[in-house]
């Protein structure tokens, strides 16, 4: 490769810009619906479901290039068919994300963003169903670019 190459490469690499400005809690809702029944020891497995989503926009009044992402999460856990608890949360980051083509710009904010916010929410999640009386639920790290894949499928 030659310098010319190089440098123009490396110009547009230095270019490119990814910061995460601020991150927060959106929304939380922790649901007991069975208590004080639900905390009682069963004989069974409790059954786990969980619903991941993100969704991302762009902010023009925060200025040029800033976006916020919002990773939502949904679990419930079920024994012998009867809800012991739901909890759902969206955790959010606003991040300014300049000089990458449309289709990297959708990749990092929809797989590379919600890895920095997931182990603040899986954090926030099990802390809250341990709170509620339950063990804490531990949420298994997500593969966000099979999630990507999956929704593109579909679409």
């Amino acid at each position: 490769m030659s310098n010319n190459n190089k440098d123009s490469l490396q110009q547009e690499n230095n270019n490119f810009q990814f910061i995460i400005n601020t991150q927060y809690l959106k929304d939380l809702s922790f649901e007991n619906p069975k208590a004080p029944n639900s905390l009682k020891v069963f004989n069974s497995k409790p059954e786990i479901k969980i619903d991941v989503d993100i969704k991302s926009k762009s902010l023009k009044d925060h200025g040029e290039d800033i976006f916020e992402v919002d990773l939502m999460i949904k679990g419930s856990t079920y024994v012998e068919k009867e809800i012991m608890f739901v909890v759902e949360a969206i955790y959010s980051g606003i991040f300014t994300i300049k000089n990458a083509p449309n289709d990297v710009l959708e990749k990092v904010l929809l797989i590379e963003c919600p890895k920095f916010l997931f182990p603040f929410l899986r954090s926030i999640i099990a802390a809250n169903t341990r709170d509620g009386g339950f063990p804490p639920l531990m949420i298994t790290p997500i593969d966000f670019v099979s999630l990507y894949e999956s929704k593109k499928k579909k679409n």
